[in-house]
C-alpha cells in the first residue's frame, strides 16, 4: 500500500472514530421510541432491541444503552438500533405489533430508506418475534429470538407457534428452557425458511452476554446477505478478561453495583465469579451481602428458581459478573443499590 493509499486510510478511520452519535426520541401514539445512528446514517439497515414484558406499573420508556458493548458495535457497523416500549407495558403481542410497524415507518420516512431490519428480543418478545416471522414477515429481514416461551401443541395459548416461519430466525437459549427451542427447530424443518438453533451451555433464562448476541447477529447478518446458516450452533462464547477492581477486607470481598434493572429490579455485582470460589463461596452456598450498612442473606445458585418468591438469589451472569435479584421483587428497592454503590461479600458462617 503507497503512501497516498495510507494517509486516505487514516484519515477515513479518524473520521469514523469521531462520527457523533445521534439520538432521536419521541412517542408514537403513547409508545415512547429512541433511535440511534452514528452522524451521516441516512438509510440502510436498523436493528430493533425488542423488550419482552414488564410489569404494569414499571417505567414506561424506551431505554438504549448506547454504551452497551453489543448496541456500539452495530452502530460502529453502519446500523441504527431501535427501540419501542410500546403503548403499554406488559403482554399484547398485536398491539406490539402495531408499534414496531409504526416506528419502522416513522425511520423510514423520517430518517432514510431502510433496507434490512433485524428483530432481536427476549422472553416474551422471543415469541412475539417468532409470531413476526410466521405472521408478519414483511415487517422484519430477520428475527433473533432469545430464551423464547413456545407453546406448539396448545393453538389457544397465548404463546402457540405454528413453527413454520417465513423469514430467517435464530432462535438462543438457555439449556434451563432449551425444551421448546428444541421442538420449534424440529417441527420447523418443512418451513418456507428453515430457522437455526443456538443453545448456551450453561442454566437460567436469558443469561447471555453481548458476545454471543453479536455472533448470532453475524450470523443472521451474512444469511441475510446471501450466505448459509446452520440449523444447530453452539452459541456459548466469552467475554474478554477484565479487571475487576475487587478487593479483600477483613474477610469479604468488596467491589460495587455495576448496573441496575428498574423494570425487574436486578443488580449487577462487579465480582468475578472465580473471585467468589476463591473466597470458598461456591454455588449452593449462601452468602452475606451488605450495602448501606445493612446486611441481605442471599442464596448463591444457578438461576432464579433456585428461591421461592421474594427471597434473594445471586448466581454468575454470563458476561462474568455476579447477578443479583429478589425472585419476583425488586433487590434495588429493598436495599436502595444504585450504580456505585460499594458492597462487600462473604460466606455465611452457619
Amino acid at each position: 500500500m503507497n503512501k497516498a493509499c495510507l494517509i486516505i486510510l487514516f484519515f477515513l478511520l479518524a473520521l469514523h472514530a469521531t462520527a457523533k452519535l445521534q439520538i432521536y426520541e419521541g412517542e408514537l401514539d403513547g409508545a415512547p421510541y429512541r433511535v440511534a445512528t452514528l452522524d451521516g446514517w441516512d438509510g440502510g439497515s436498523v436493528f430493533f432491541i425488542v423488550n419482552g414484558w414488564r410489569p404494569a406499573e414499571a417505567l414506561h420508556v424506551a431505554e438504549l444503552d448506547t454504551s452497551d458493548p453489543f448496541v456500539e458495535k452495530l452502530l460502529e457497523s453502519g446500523w441504527a438500533v431501535a427501540r419501542t416500549a410500546f403503548k403499554e407495558n406488559g403482554v399484547d403481542h398485536d398491539a406490539h405489533t402495531e408499534a414496531l410497524y409504526a416506528l419502522k415507518e416513522w425511520i423510514g420516512t423520517e430518517l432514510g430508506e431502510i433496507d434490512l431490519v433485524v428483530m432481536e428480543g427476549e422472553s416474551t418478545a422471543g415469541t412475539l418475534l417468532l409470531r413476526i416471522a410466521e405472521q408478519d414477515p414483511d415487517l422484519a429481514s430477520g428475527v433473533i429470538a432469545n430464551a423464547a416461551f413456545i407453546e406448539v401443541e396448545d393453538s389457544e395459548s397465548g404463546d402457540y407457534l405454528t413453527a413454520k416461519p417465513k423469514i430467517p430466525a435464530i432462535l438462543m437459549s438457555n439449556l434451563t428452557e432449551i425444551q421448546g427451542p428444541v421442538a420449534y427447530v424440529a417441527l420447523a424443518q418443512d418451513a418456507p425458511v428453515t430457522p437455526s438453533l443456538r443453545p448456551l451451555r450453561r442454566p437460567g433464562h436469558v443469561n447471555l452476554n453481548w458476545v454471543e448476541r453479536w455472533d448470532a447477529f453475524r450470523d443472521m447478518e451474512a444469511w441475510l446477505r446471501g450466505g448459509a446458516v446452520s440449523v444447530f450452533v453452539d452459541g456459548t462464547r466469552k467475554v474478554p478478561e477484565r479487571d475487576t477492581g475487587t478487593r479483600e477486607e477483613q474477610g469479604a470481598l468488596i467491589n460495587s453495583v455495576t448496573s441496575v434493572n428498574p423494570f425487574y429490579g436486578n443488580a449487577v455485582l462487579g465480582f468475578h465469579p472465580d473471585e467468589l470460589e476463591a473466597a470458598g463461596i461456591e454455588q449452593g452456598t449462601t452468602l452475606e451481602l451488605e450495602a448501606h450498612g445493612k446486611t441481605w442473606i442471599v442464596f448463591y445458585g444457578e438461576s432464579y428458581a433456585d428461591v421461592e418468591l421474594g427471597e434473594w438469589i445471586a448466581f454468575p451472569a454470563a458476561d462474568d459478573q455476579i447477578l443479583l435479584a429478589r425472585n419476583h421483587q425488586s433487590a434495588i428497592e429493598t436495599a436502595s443499590l444504585a450504580v456505585g454503590d460499594i458492597v462487600s461479600v462473604r460466606l455465611l458462617q452457619e
